[in-house]
């Protein structure tokens, strides 16, 4: 893939919430070596990798693509200046999902696969 943010990995998971609604959540991992304003925001933050996470058909889901930032410590998630956040239940969802797009692409990323995730609360998921 090539294009301005220098996309190295995509995958879309389609994805029913706990009240039912269903929705699709799309992960690109990014370059971080690139010269642009995330990938400078991302190195940083002192980031093993970076990508954009968007949303479709999820009413409770940002309406633009949120810039996420993974440290060795943990996630970071930056939402556009005129969105809110994601709500508790997509939030966990959305945490479900990194672990599943981390595994997807540990040809590209052996290290994002290997980190541990941690929720909020301290729990590992």
């Amino acid at each position: 893939m090539n294009d301005d943010i220098g996309r190295l990995a995509t995958r879309e998971y389609e994805v029913t919430l706990p009240g039912g609604s269903k929705g699709k959540l799309a992960f690109a991992l990014c370059d971080l070596a690139r010269e642009n304003a995330l990938a400078r925001h991302a190195r940083k933050r002192e980031a093993v990798a970076f990508g954009l996470l968007g949303f479709e058909g999820l009413r409770v889901a940002p309406r633009h693509p949120l810039l996420w930032v993974r440290t060795r410590e943990g996630m970071e998630m930056t939402t556009s200046d005129s969105d809110t956040q994601p709500d508790p239940e997509l939030q966990r969802l959305v945490a479900r999902h990194f672990i599943i797009f981390f595994a997807d692409i540990k040809d590209v990323a052996p290290e994002l696969a290997a980190l541990p995730f941690h929720l909020k609360d301290g729990q590992s998921c």
